[in-house]
């Protein structure tokens, strides 16, 4: 019975782009302990068709605690160019049947401290009985308050059935005070199990 119930509190939530420039994979794995206490890890693997210095990767993993359904304090650890890194973060999030809002501000240490803004926004209204349409905003801002360190913007914008969704995607990718970027444009599919 015990394995049932941790059998339902973890989810899966892989995505795979096709771009012009580059492919990209990226999942979202969570698990809950309890309703406070969480553990989830991302990671991103981008690989460009062409350039091998431009490949990107980021992994974390993080532990979080629910202080209600809106607020959660997370402590985080790392690894993306050019190393490792921590994290210490606090995130509001709204949720309603078609629309979830997620901002999370905090700071990471990776040779020097920075400060990070994370946020997501997600629109799922009905189309039909079983198709919904499928628009997320993904949005991270990573600064020392002087320069830009680093910026992620990606969108989709498609169908969902099920739990299966396939649209356009736009990745826009900011590096070392805005002087590298990197855009992607293609299309995506991602699965939720």
């Amino acid at each position: 019975m015990a394995l049932g119930a941790n059998a339902q509190s973890v989810g899966y939530y892989p995505e795979m782009v096709l771009g012009h420039r580059s492919l990209s994979y990226q999942h979202f794995v969570n698990h809950h302990f309890n309703e406070k206490w969480s553990v989830n890890n991302v990671s991103l693997f981008d690989t460009e068709y062409n350039n091998e210095t431009n490949n990107i990767f980021f992994i974390r993993n993080m532990l979080s605690y629910s202080f209600n359904k809106h607020f959660k304090a997370s402590a985080a650890i790392g690894l993306k160019k050019p190393g490792a890194f921590a994290t210490i973060a606090y995130q509001y999030q709204y949720k309603a049947p078609t629309f979830k809002l997620s901002y999370t501000i905090g700071s990471s240490y990776q040779k020097s401290f920075t400060l990070d803004q994370t946020l997501i926004l997600n629109y799922t209204p009905a189309l039909s009985k079983s198709i919904k349409a499928y628009l997320n905003l993904f949005a991270v801002v990573n600064t020392n308050l002087k320069i830009l360190d680093r910026g992620i913007q990606q969108l989709r914008v498609g169908i969902k059935k099920n739990n299966l969704i396939t649209g356009i995607a736009v990745n826009l990718d900011q590096f070392t005070k805005a002087t590298t970027t990197l855009n992607n444009y293609g299309i995506f599919i991602k699965t939720n199990f």
